[in-house]
């Protein structure tokens, strides 16, 4: 009951005001780099016309490539923890973009949810940009955060036909909603939901975005989430015009990539709806001579301060 009694000091204010801090939990130094699971790689630096800088990754995919994923990861850690998820598609013939958020690992600045929107809108201006997608197709993978902070990106028109497909894992309606689901799951805090819940960020919500995607949409959701309800992966399909097929998971928050079956029905969706070119399906490690290595659970590493990982 005291620690509980403390978190609720700790979270009020933030809850009250909408605080960015509820949402991001990042962390700066890396836990390993791509050279750690036999990848090459190349560090991305991208300029905000304001002077900051937003770091990413660049995998490039073994042998002829056959499309480009651009990856937004969850809230917490960085992209040397969440690198874990998307190891598997250069063996698979993808190029991988993966940048951290500012705030995160070498990116300048603070993490806000607008400012989140703007990096990823940066890294797909720079994708368009720069040469490396070629005649090849670009596939936005998004989990958890990023994929609700993605769906509004990609919602504005500007952005229709900039890129092929989305797939979202582990999306949230809204911050409401989350932050209203959080709550709900104590008695004591159940009752500070009708003060909290008008306050909450509702602009960017992805439930009031995902209608105007007009890109071929993957939504996966694990039945078991303990962090992001079931419910909203159900609520945020149900909601998008586009043409779309809907994956139950199993298994803890963000961890399904564990799973070889996952990997082969992204690679089948990319086939399917994406342009990508079919070709036979192949054991997705960096050394398939090694045991595929496994995405960290979402509570592995945790970063500083109270929060949930999503």
């Amino acid at each position: 009951m005291a620690l509980l009694l403390r978190l609720i000091i700790l979270l009020w204010p933030a809850l009250l005001v909408g605080c960015n801090s509820v949402y991001f939990l990042p962390m700066k130094p890396w836990v390993q780099n791509p050279a750690n699971q036999g990848l090459l790689y190349e560090d991305v630096v991208l300029i905000h016309p304001r002077g900051e800088r937003v770091h990413g990754w660049w995998l490039p995919a073994k042998g002829a490539a056959r499309g480009t994923v651009y990856f937004l990861h969850g809230n917490a850690q960085n992209v040397s923890t969440h690198v874990m998820n998307v190891i598997w598609l250069p063996e698979q013939g993808f190029n991988v973009f993966l940048p951290d958020y500012r705030g995160y690992g070498l990116s300048d600045g603070e993490p806000k949810i607008k400012y989140a929107m703007q990096d990823i809108q940066l890294g797909l201006d720079w994708l368009r940009s720069s040469g490396r997608l070629g005649d090849k197709p670009l596939i936005v993978f998004a989990q958890s955060l990023g994929a609700s902070l993605t769906i509004p990106v990609l919602a504005k028109e500007g952005n229709y036909g900039r890129y092929d497909c989305l797939m979202i894992e582990a999306a949230f309606t809204g911050y409401g909603d989350i932050v209203g689901d959080i709550l709900a799951r104590n008695w004591l805090l159940r009752v500070l939901k009708p003060v909290v819940i008008p306050f909450q960020p509702q602009k960017y919500d992805a439930i009031d975005a995902i209608g105007y995607l007009r890109a071929p949409l993957l939504v996966l959701h694990s039945e078991e989430d303990e962090v992001i309800p079931f419910s909203h992966g159900e609520a945020l399909y149900a909601q998008a015009t586009t043409t779309k097929e809907f994956q139950r998971l199993r298994g803890r928050h963000i961890a399904s990539l564990r799973d070889p079956d996952v990997r082969n029905r992204l690679i089948r969706f990319t086939e399917e709806y994406c342009g990508v070119r079919r070709q036979p399906l192949r054991q997705a490690t960096p050394d398939s001579s090694k045991r595929s290595p496994e995405p960290p659970a979402a509570d592995l590493l945790r970063p500083p301060g109270n929060g949930l990982t999503f």
